[in-house]
């Protein structure tokens, strides 16, 4: 997570020896070598307390790896005091002397501006005044003839606004520094701290539309239970839920997002009501974590109605699951309380079926993949059935996801799956308790009855 890379990073910066520039202490905006206090971090523990925001704007050298051959020592450390010196002199032409901070440089290829703003509104503007300040570096430093190794010198561009909430300024540099380089080095999008800050606004205000989308029982037609699916602001680029949850996953947020989405849930459980069985999304990255499990126990504490043996947690395999043997501990311990799991995507890949015999879930769901088109062939039909026998002998109900055609359901009938899921019977909607949606659960389930006899009888 970003705290523990961000930490390490930051601690390492803060142990770095500091280029000086030669220029006087009051000439310059960088902090002086080997000062116990640390200048700028004072300044921007200062004006944080003041109220202000601040932002940190990196200039990470992109060829800074091309100069690093045998005897350029002095030829690098020339560059480095260039780049020092032109930083200076450009400063003042883009800000107020009152809003610069300070600059601290990081190993040998970052240079960190820190700066006061008013308001995070003026986004736009230091996002293009950084731009403007590397096309200016970059042309200056090419004028400088010395400053030559390997062809021109050039540099990424990062920034980002820090973070208020953390008491810790340290955290706060330190997140800072971590996104601002990821971005400079295009690992994260230019956008990304704009896009980050509305994301969070979404999680404080709780502006997350859970859906529901019914697990048929294919023997009788009734619903066995609902999967809960999120959405995010229509019209916002969150609607969806991939990108939601794999934005989340960036920005460091996904643990908070999935709180929101299981505090929804269990409202929603409450307030519908409902009697069935209900599937929950969970990462493992999130599942793993201790802190989730405290959390969940106290959002139980709020909803005392609903009972653990209700939810069946669904693990998505958006993420690589790295500590199987964690895993299983924190699952024994949830299933102590009544809980039970959901393997999704099962027979998608070699990482799902690891899964299925390290974790053993209640339940897997059949991934899409395989019934798509299952009708038009017996390579298909085979791998269901052995995923159907393999899931027999672990004691493992089986759930058949992405079903959309009639002719698909038919082939689910014919091999004795016993419950699915898709298109066919329901797209994800809110649920109502009207007569409507009575009359429609009624029909559905006639249908159900008479293609399962239809497909029984083809066999």
């Amino acid at each position: 997570m970003v705290f523990s890379r961000a930490a390490r990073s930051f601690t390492s910066w803060m142990n770095t020896m500091r280029i000086s520039n030669g220029t006087k202490r009051n000439d310059s905006f960088f902090s002086s070598e080997y000062t116990v206090k640390d200048p700028v971090l004072d300044k921007v523990r200062r004006i944080r307390k003041q109220g202000h925001h601040c932002v940190l704007i990196l200039l990470n050298l992109d060829n800074f790896g091309q100069m690093l051959y045998p005897g350029h020592y002095e030829q690098i450390l020339k560059a480095q005091r260039m780049i020092c010196l032109r930083l200076n002199e450009l400063l003042p032409v883009f800000f107020t002397e009152d809003d610069i901070i300070g600059i601290k440089q990081f190993h040998g290829e970052d240079y960190c501006v820190f700066l006061r703003i008013p308001n995070i509104e003026m986004y736009l503007d230091i996002h293009y005044k950084a731009l403007l300040i590397r096309d200016e570096l970059e042309k200056r430093l090419e004028d400088a003839t010395h400053t030559h190794y390997n062809g021109k010198l050039t540099f990424g561009v990062g920034f980002f606004i820090m973070e208020k909430e953390p008491a810790s300024t340290w955290l706060s540099v330190s997140i800072a520094f971590h996104y601002a380089q990821a971005i400079a080095t295009k690992k994260l999008p230019v956008n990304f701290d704009y896009t980050r800050k509305q994301l969070l606004d979404i999680i404080a205000k709780e502006e997350i539309v859970v859906l529901c989308q019914p697990i048929m029982d294919l023997r009788n037609g009734e619903i066995f239970g609902w999967e809960m699916l999120s959405r995010g602001p229509k019209n916002s680029p969150f609607y969806r839920p991939t990108d939601l949850f794999e934005f989340a996953y960036q920005a460091d947020l996904l643990a908070q997002m999935e709180f929101i989405v299981i505090k929804r849930a269990l409202k929603e459980i409450v307030e519908k009501p409902i009697l069935e069985q209900v599937f929950i999304n969970i990462t493992s990255e999130t599942l793993i974590q201790p802190f989730f499990y405290e959390q969940l126990i106290e959002y139980l504490s709020l909803f005392p109605s609903v009972k653990p043996c209700q939810i069946i947690f669904e693990i998505t395999e958006r993420h690589a699951i790295r500590d199987y043997r964690k895993m299983s501990l924190m699952m024994k311990q949830y299933r102590a309380l009544g809980f039970r799991f959901a393997l999704d995507d099962a027979g998608a890949g070699y990482a799902s079926l690891q899964s299925i015999s390290e974790l053993i879930p209640d339940i897997i769901k059949i991934d899409r993949s395989i019934i798509q088109n299952i009708n038009q062939g017996l390579v298909k039909q085979s791998l269901l059935k052995a995923l159907m026998k393999f899931a027999e002998e672990i004691n493992c109900e089986v759930i058949a996801e992405g079903i959309e055609t009639e002719e698909e359901a038919d082939v689910l009938y014919q091999h004795s799956v016993t419950m699915a899921q898709g298109y066919y019977f329901a797209e994800p909607a809110p649920i109502f308790n009207g007569s409507h949606h009575r009359a429609h659960y009624k029909e559905l389930k006639d249908k159900i009855i008479f293609r399962s006899q239809i497909g029984l009888s083809a066999i």
